[in-house]
């Protein structure tokens, strides 16, 4: 059912993962429910959402101090007026993406507030006269730290985790999709 050797989870039982009686012969026995508990998927712990975003938090650092950034054609075109608000509009976007991880009964509040900062980046955007192409891969050129910060912490920390790093990507996705949705319908509308 679980996907696991036998060693496994005895190993699981024997930490209090999973609840086990012994029979008098000395065999474990676990109760059906118990063993389907563990197939649910555990919420991201905000420890985890920290990690996750201070992971995505540094690569952009490296990014912007090791000169990549600046290799980007739709960057090229920001002054430090521009790269200000972005940095504000990302340090938004993250603390945000923490609050729709971590309370999912928020989701349809925090999910209005993306879109809205998705509109901030279109019409940021389109007063820089970036193409919608450019907007684009500048949305996506960000987007792709935050994934890779769920990989990267699903290869940190490796089955040790208890978060359904699956699961935590599905999420970002959904937020994030939704911030790109509300940035194209800004273009629509010029």
């Amino acid at each position: 059912m679980l996907g696991v050797h036998p060693s496994t989870l005895r190993q699981w039982a024997d930490s209090g993962k999973i609840p086990t009686v012994r029979t008098p012969g000395g065999h474990r026995r676990f109760a059906e429910s118990d063993v389907r508990a563990l197939l649910e998927p555990e919420p991201l712990q905000p420890s985890g959402v920290q990690l996750l975003v201070q992971s995505a938090l540094g690569r952009t650092r490296l990014e912007v101090s090791g000169g990549k950034l600046d290799e980007q054609s739709w960057y090229q075109r920001f002054d430090e007026t521009d790269k200000a608000e972005h940095r504000e509009l990302g340090r938004k976007l993250l603390a945000m993406v923490m609050q729709y991880l971590t309370q999912p009964s928020d989701r349809s509040s925090i999910l209005e507030d993306a879109r809205s900062l998705g509109r901030s980046y279109g019409e940021r955007s389109l007063v820089k006269k970036l193409s919608l192409t450019e907007a684009v891969r500048a949305f996506l050129y960000f987007q792709d730290f935050l994934m890779d910060g769920v990989i990267q912490m699903s290869e940190t920390m490796g089955q040790n985790v208890n978060i359904d790093l699956v699961n935590t990507y599905q999420q970002i996705n959904v937020f994030i999709n939704e911030i790109l949705v509300a940035m194209l319908e800004v273009y629509e509308k010029k």
